[in-house]
């Protein structure tokens, strides 16, 4: 109930700063408290931005607008701020956070888990049917028309945004959710923790 008070005063800011404000005012003025002003969040619970594929932020910024995204942490924090843009904002702020410098995640990583997870990223696995992540994902993880840049991100939400591939929370990432059925826990926790260290 307290969450979706303060998001209902959240989303009525918002839409006031709308109103008054450029995509790049909006970045910086809301989007920042969860994602940090240049989309470089610290805490694992918000995905870093920094320069991420614009059309991937379009499409997902979309999906919350349109709350078909409908995991826990799409519903608690985003379907209400997604609500209050238009077409011409998400586009807007896509271009902002993709034009961001990623910097290094300063977050410890599990060291042990980093080279099975280069492993499996880049090669995939035959016996198990798991497709390299780079075929999509690009070598050094950062991003294409067809798929998100993944370098750099926290490694506890990857492998939360994993677990919801199993589920059908996001249902335009089809591909992942056949993916994910070839995946263990252990392999999940090696692919966040290799690619939060790529810069």
């Amino acid at each position: 109930m307290r969450i979706a008070c303060l998001l209902a005063v959240f989303g009525l800011g918002l839409s006031t700063a709308l109103a008054a404000g450029s995509p790049e005012d909006i970045a910086r003025q809301w989007c920042a408290n969860c994602h940090h002003a240049d989309g470089n969040s610290i805490s694992p619970l918000f995905p870093r931005l920094a320069g991420q594929q614009p059309a991937y932020l379009e499409q997902q910024l979309r999906a919350f607008r349109a709350k078909d995204r409908s995991d826990r942490s799409a519903h608690d924090y985003m379907w209400g701020i997604a609500g209050t843009l238009d077409d011409a904002t998400i586009s807007g702020l896509a271009a902002y956070f993709a034009a961001q410098k990623p910097s290094l995640n300063p977050n410890p990583v599990d060291s042990s888990l980093v080279s099975a997870g280069h492993e499996l990223y880049q090669n995939g696995r035959a016996d198990s049917g798991t497709t390299a992540c780079a075929t999509c994902h690009g070598a050094k993880a950062e991003g294409s028309v067809i798929a998100p840049r993944l370098a750099g991100q926290h490694a506890a939400y990857i492998v939360k945004q994993l677990h919801v591939f199993e589920t059908s929370q996001r249902p335009s990432a089809t591909a992942m959710q056949a993916i994910i059925k070839t995946l263990s826990e252990s392999d999940m926790r090696a692919l966040g923790a290799y690619v939060q260290t790529l810069p």
